[in-house]
């Protein structure tokens, strides 16, 4: 009985089996895809932080100023992501204790305004190396900054005694479509 039964389920699945790859070797799905003619935004990069050079002193504080200028294409309709990197991390740990910059997304008219819906700063350190503003179509006025407004460092005591490697932050900016 036993045998019949392993016979009988072992001839199902042998009959079955073709129309189960049959089916799944004929379906086939088609996909359009959109080409854009156009970027949605355009970056110009301002003046970076530039490093701390006075010898002897370890503390102090990064000057403000706009690193980058963002301006979506005027036909744009969607909402955007700024994304911002402090890409040398590796190199800067080697020489600073800490390393904090406040970063603030703006719109062109007024400083007070605040581009990013969130409506807060981020700070960008050795530890967070990532800073992300979002950006609503109907929000602000264009060209948009993002900007470095205030934020300090701490260099190791060692510092001097090091080669190579850099203390100058490198900042990269990404816009994407949300």
């Amino acid at each position: 009985m036993k045998r019949l039964l392993i016979i009988s389920l072992v001839a199902l699945l042998l009959a079955t089996a073709g129309g189960f790859g049959y089916t799944y070797t004929t379906a086939t799905a088609t996909i359009d895809v959109n080409v854009v003619e156009s970027d949605f935004a355009e970056i110009v990069v301002g003046a970076g932080p530039t490093a701390p050079t006075v010898f002897g002193r370890f503390t102090g504080t990064w000057p403000t100023g706009t690193i980058f200028t963002i301006t979506p294409e005027p036909n744009y309709q969607g909402d955007l992501v700024i994304k911002v990197y402090l890409v040398n991390t590796g190199q800067l740990i080697r020489y600073y204790h800490h390393c904090n910059m406040a970063l603030e997304f703006r719109d062109s008219k007024g400083k007070g305004k605040i581009a990013d819906e969130q409506g807060i700063f981020q700070v960008l350190n050795l530890q967070n190396a990532a800073v992300e503003f979002d950006w609503t179509n109907d929000t602000a006025d264009s060209p948009y900054k993002v900007e470095l407004t205030g934020g300090s460092f701490r260099l190791h005591h060692w510092k001097a005694l090091l080669t190579g490697g850099s203390t100058t932050p490198q900042i990269w900016c990404e816009v994407t479509q949300r």
